[in-house]
């Protein structure tokens, strides 16, 4: 399915949920779309990666996104010292349920960064869509009006 997905063009569309502290002090964080060379991202800021929730991942996936990165501080470094902790199990488990439903645990992921740029940010997203994009479109994508297209309805 990589050939085909790669043939077709197929860009993903990427999620970035990123804690504010793990961004560099000069960066404002911002939530935004940016179409980058082979894949869009959607970044989204956190106060703390703690609240991302299992559920929040798995609405992501079902409402279109192609992959989530999850972006957290590094072991030691939160600054609500368990946060990032809480979001790698809470995205492990849902791997496990992609995986477990054979829809593809690498559709999520989760970094444990610190101190990125823009740039550094960006990158994680382009690691992700690389990840994904062999898997091909997310199945669950519906159409631009928020419909189940008549394929995905079974039509």
């Amino acid at each position: 399915m990589s050939e085909q997905a790669a043939e077709n063009g197929f860009e993903p569309d990427i999620v970035l949920l990123f804690c504010q502290h793990c961004i560099s002090k000069d960066v404002d964080p911002v939530d935004s779309i940016r179409k980058m060379p082979g894949f869009t991202a959607r970044n989204v800021v956190m106060p703390c990666s703690s609240k991302v929730e299992s559920r929040q991942l798995v609405k992501l996936l079902e409402k279109g996104a192609d992959g989530v990165q999850v972006v957290a501080c590094p072991d030691g470094s939160c600054g609500f010292l368990v946060g990032s902790n809480r979001a790698e199990r809470r995205v492990d488990y849902v791997r496990g349920i992609l995986e477990e439903i054979d829809f593809g645990p690498e559709r999520v992921g989760i970094a444990r960064e610190t101190g990125l740029d823009e740039e550094n940010l960006l990158a994680l997203g382009a690691a992700r869509a690389d990840k994904v994009r062999p898997l091909g479109p997310n199945p669950m994508k519906t159409s631009s009006n928020g419909t189940e297209t008549s394929e995905e309805a079974g039509e």
